[in-house]
């Protein structure tokens, strides 16, 4: 027999014969490979998801022509720089008058690109057939507190104002209304003078967006939606934070769990090893044959910890983002590595307990 072969067969003997503490170690490191490998793959696919997430929160960016039109030239140039990584709504404003001379913001644009831009947007249908406009819920409250037409004036013209459906945003868009950029222009002869811009990404894309439209668009004001844009970077760094440290702790515990094994291991074996060194065996020959048995176990708990923690992260996909996070290849190298590294710290001071072992007390009884 080989000695390749007699090391393999003393390795897995050592297992079997313990198994108690043999399994109480694998646990450990498929515990703390899962956990490693499940925060890994959320973390490695973080930013993504939370990105798909925020799409529903509307526009992230606003770009204002100074003092006149955003023509369609401006307007080509803006869905140039997203390259089909977001959307373009161009809106037109304008104060008008309603009812006994309230005044009141109406917005011309296309509608159901704007319902489709702010779909966080409670909304509840009035006439989704006959309406032409929608009204934010202060406005509807003001003038249309049944869902009834009303007239809105712009100088000398008027317009009858038919809502199609009333929505809640939370904002000051709730005391303006909507109608269609036709409709719009046909009462105030204004063309759109606004873009609402979501750009899709992470937020340092965002930010590298936003700094190509204002060198693009010397003519306007591109400013970020501050509530937006700061609340995606930091949900991000949060979870990250979260993510990080929760692993940080388990590893921890987890590596105290594993000294504790190994050290009862190396206490339960003392008599095997000192008969190993009675019999010629060096510190160095024992001391690799246990870290070896030691290296095997984390081998094997961290390829169970892949299997699991991928399927961790799968599920928190699908529950958290309705979007699966799939395995990460690239990750399994890594957390084999890890495993055996920890194992290996793990067993430092067993090894050093082997070290301080004297085969003629142990086998005396002493």
């Amino acid at each position: 027999m080989s000695r390749k072969q007699l090391l393999l067969r003393l390795l897995f003997k050592a297992a079997w014969v313990r198994k108690d503490r043999a399994l109480t170690a694998l646990i450990s490191v498929a515990v703390v490979a899962t956990i490693a490998t499940a925060g890994l793959t959320v973390y490695y696919d973080l930013e993504n998801k939370l990105s798909r997430e925020f799409r529903s929160f509307g526009a992230n960016v606003v770009v204002t022509a100074h003092g006149g039109a955003l023509g369609a030239e401006s307007i080509a140039t803006i869905n140039s720089l997203l390259n089909q990584q977001g959307a373009v709504v161009p809106v037109a404003y304008a104060v008008a008058e309603g009812p006994g001379g309230a005044k009141v913001v109406i917005g011309g644009t296309n509608l159901n690109a704007l319902r489709t831009l702010n779909s966080w947007w409670s909304t509840q249908n009035v006439a989704p057939d006959s309406g032409n406009a929608i009204v934010g819920a202060r406005a509807a409250g003001l003038f249309s507190p049944h869902g009834e037409s009303f007239p809105i004036h712009f100088e000398t013209k008027t317009v009858e104002i038919r809502p199609q459906a009333v929505f809640t945003s939370g904002s000051e868009d709730d005391s303006r209304i909507y109608v269609p950029l036709a409709t719009f222009a046909g009462l105030t002869g204004l063309q759109p003078n606004t873009a609402l811009v979501r750009v899709e990404g992470r937020p340092h894309d965002i930010s590298e967006t936003i700094a190509r439209l204002k060198a693009s668009l010397p003519g306007a004001d591109v400013e970020p939606v501050r509530q937006i844009t700061q609340a995606q970077t930091e949900v991000v760094g949060r979870t990250r934070s979260v993510v990080l440290s929760a692993s940080l702790v388990v590893l921890v515990l987890i590596m105290l769990s594993m000294i504790a094994t190994f050290t009862s291991s190396v206490l339960e074996r003392r008599r095997d090893f000192a008969v190993m060194k009675a019999l010629g065996a060096s510190n160095r020959t024992v001391n690799f044959l246990f870290a070896a048995e030691a290296s095997l176990l984390a081998l094997a708990g961290a390829a169970m910890g892949y299997v699991f923690g991928s399927g961790i992260a799968f599920w928190i996909g699908k529950a958290n983002f309705q979007a699966a996070i799939l395995p990460q290849p690239a990750l399994l190298l890594p957390v084999l590595l890890g495993s055996v590294a920890l194992a290996l710290v793990a067993s430092t001071a067993p090894l050093r307990l082997l070290q301080q072992i004297q085969p003629a007390g142990i086998l005396r009884g002493e």
